[in-house]
Order: C-alpha cells, then structure tokens, then sequence
C-alpha cells in the first residue's frame, strides 16, 4: 500500500504522524504494513501510536490496539500500559483502569511508582480518597521508594476536602518512603490551612518545619498567614471590646 521503504524511515514517518492530533489515525492505519516477526519487532511505532491515541483521548482506539499486541505483537511493556492507564485515570475510568493494572500483572509486568501515581491521582480528582488510599498501601508493598507526586497528588486530595489532619500526617511520613517534601507540599497544606481551616499555628509550625529541611516559603503564602493571624487577633479584639461587625456597619453594644 505505501510501498516497501525502509523500516527505519516507516517508524519516523509514524512517529512524526503521531506528533499531530489530525494525523495520528493515519498513523494507526499504517501499522498495518507490519506483520510476522517484523511486527514483533516493531515496538516504537506502536507505542508511538498508543501515546498519540491517548493524547487526543481516543481510548477505545487505545485499548483496541493493546490488546491486538497482545495477541499478534510487539509485546506490550510497560510504558503502553502506562499511557493507557493514565489516559483512563484522568478521564475518571478507575474500574477500567484498575483492570488494565491487573491485565498489566497477569502478563509478568511489575506496575511501577508512575502506575499506582497516576490511579491515585483518578481517585482524588474525584474525592474517592479511601481508594486512593488503599492504592497508596498496594504502592508501599511492592516499592520501598516513592515519589513526591505520589504524596502531592494525595495531600491535594484532602486539602480539597478540607481534611488537613490527614494530609499532614501524609506529609509526615514521606521520608519513611525516601521522599523528602518540597516547597509545593508545603505551600499546598499552608494556603489550605490559612484559606480553608483559618488555622495559621498549625501553618506556622509547617514553617518552622520547611526551615529546619532546607526550603523556603514563598512571600505570597507569608502573607497570608500574616493575613489570617490579623484577622484573629481583631476579632479577639472586637470580642474583648463588646464590638461586633454585622454586615458593612460596626454595632458597639453598651451595657
């Protein structure tokens, strides 16, 4: 059909066509030139294709051509199994996804630190942060080391839910998984504190946290624990004087 050039030029040819979302069906339709053990060998295009079908979120077209490797080659590893898991997380498929893993396993693969990362991520995104859990301690079992999207993906979970008690015990036991948290967890947990909760001790104590491992507050977040501890301190204020703000006017209540 588009005649015999080299194999090398072919794989180019496909992985340039995968680089735009209009041309990568076309792409698709040229994996048919492979076939016997060259197809067996052919494992960059068809990962190329995999990525290019994720990416313009075709994930019936996706999972249709895993499972044709399957059957006929190149053998899926794991960065295909990856992209599909990752294509159906985001898109909030979590039992499709999940299967994917399983299929991922039954094959002898070991799903790595990105796939349980990216499923915990699926789960947060929609507040299911007991299986996104559960998913973390599945992660624990099998890899002694972590990352730090793992542990940011779940603290922004709880944070969105305004359960602050357990992201910081989250954050709290990162180093134990060789993850040291960086400037984001901590900026994360502080806004949400200062925003959602008005907590600024606990904040505060997240700085002096950040300080003793080496990083830095950026001044915006400063500022608004600074902010947040005004605001008590005036109402405590206008509490001991009898003041109370209704609305835009002040009542000073007499004896």
């Amino acid at each position: 059909k588009y005649g015999n050039p080299p194999r090398s030029s072919l794989n180019l040819l496909i992985n340039s066509l995968c680089q735009a979302n209009e041309t990568v069906c076309l792409a698709l339709e040229m994996l048919k030139d492979f076939s016997g053990e060259e197809r067996k060998r052919a494992i960059k295009p068809f990962s190329s294709v995999i990525r290019g079908l994720c990416r313009i979120k075709s994930i019936e077209g996706a999972q249709k051509l895993l499972f044709e490797m399957i059957d006929d080659g190149p053998p899926p590893g794991n960065a295909v199994f990856n992209s599909i898991i990752n294509c159906l997380s985001k898109a909030g498929y979590m039992k499709e996804a999940r299967k994917i893993m399983k299929l991922m396993e039954k094959r002898g693969l070991k799903p790595d630190v990105f796939t349980y990362s990216v499923i915990m991520s699926g789960y947060a995104n929609g507040g299911e942060m007991e299986e996104a859990c559960k998913v973390l301690g599945e992660a624990k079992k099998k890899h002694s080391k972590l990352s730090p999207v793992t542990y940011h993906t779940l603290i922004r979970g709880y944070c969105k839910l305004e359960e602050f008690d357990k992201g910081l015990k989250l954050l709290g036991e990162m180093e134990d998984y060789g993850v040291k948290p960086n400037a984001d967890e901590y900026n994360k947990l502080i806004q949400s504190l200062c925003l959602k909760a008005l907590d600024w001790q606990t904040a505060e104590k997240l700085v002096e946290e950040m300080k003793g491992n080496g990083l830095h507050l950026n001044g915006i977040t400063k500022g608004l624990i600074r902010a947040v501890k005004e605001i008590e301190e005036e109402t405590l204020e206008e509490e001991g004087s009898g003041e109370v703000i209704e609305g835009p006017e002040l009542i000073i209540n007499s004896a």
